[in-house]
């Protein structure tokens, strides 16, 4: 990360709930996330091969705003006491910034749908949007409705519970070397295996897990269905088609940050 991108996870005000951690292997760590929402978001992320960096509450925004107006003015850090007597200020704290292996940042917020027409809410999300924009980062507000809807979640969680087993050396290179000659699925290796299905299964979800072999777990349940491929060919990640970029209104007060002057807005849900 740049230099400007820092840990603020002691700056969140903090809400009632218990922390949540969620293992990243890829980046060596658990990512520490506030209630099952933020977990679900996390775990989904985690599993993304094209994933290599999550930092949770990634930096603090500060803002001044015009009650009246509703206009947004991004600052460049924490103002000084003068300035805070003449102009309403507070900060925001986004929830993720994720990085991916071509370098595109994006800045992720995590919100229940139910919450989204409040209008605190609506002015934090534009604050951290604007955020994104001057950063170059691309935006997104992920609810409820774009977790649990088709099967990606479930099928991740699915993948988590086979990551730590210990399938046989001789099952796993017998499917490898299947899965190497071509994208097969697992009712096929199933097949030109010969053993107990229930084995192969479990083993061929495990290297899934940890990345010996790829699948697609965005658009239908694993099954014996399921299409392997080598290890590193399927490259997925959430925001290609799952979780789509959060736009802007063209209506609504006007906010600015130093770089832009875009409108205010509500996000998409």
């Amino acid at each position: 990360m740049e230099s400007h991108v820092i840990s603020t996870f002691q700056l969140r005000r903090r809400t009632p709930g218990t922390f949540v951690l969620v293992p990243f292997p890829r980046q060596g760590r658990s990512i520490r996330c506030q209630g099952q929402l933020e977990a679900a978001a996390v775990q989904i992320l985690a599993a993304s091969p094209r994933v290599t960096e999550i930092l949770e509450q990634p930096l603090a925004v500060w803002y001044a705003w015009d009650e009246a107006t509703g206009a947004i003015t991004l600052l460049d850090g924490a103002p000084d006491k003068a300035f805070r007597k003449r102009h309403r200020v507070s900060y925001v704290v986004p929830d993720f910034l994720v990085k991916l292996d071509d370098g595109a940042r994006h800045l992720v917020e995590v919100k229940p749908a139910d919450k989204l027409g409040r209008p605190l809410v609506q002015r934090k999300l534009t604050v951290a949007a604007l955020a994104a924009e001057k950063h170059g980062w691309t935006y997104h507000v992920v609810t409820q409705r774009h977790l649990y809807r088709g099967p990606l979640l479930a099928n991740v969680r699915l993948l988590t519970r086979f990551r730590i087993s210990v399938p046989p050396a001789a099952l796993v290179e017998r499917i490898e070397s299947v899965v190497s000659q071509r994208p097969t699925t697992i009712e096929a290796v199933i097949m030109e295996c010969g053993c107990d299905p229930a084995e192969v299964r479990a083993t061929s979800l495990h290297l899934a897990a940890v990345g010996r072999l790829a699948l697609d777990p965005r658009f239908e349940a694993l099954s014996n269905r399921t299409v392997l491929y080598p290890g590193g060919s399927l490259l997925w990640d959430p925001f290609d088609s799952v979780w789509e970029p959060s736009g802007f209104a063209t209506n609504g007060p006007s906010a600015s940050s130093a770089n832009s002057v875009p409108k205010n807005s509500l996000p998409k849900t």
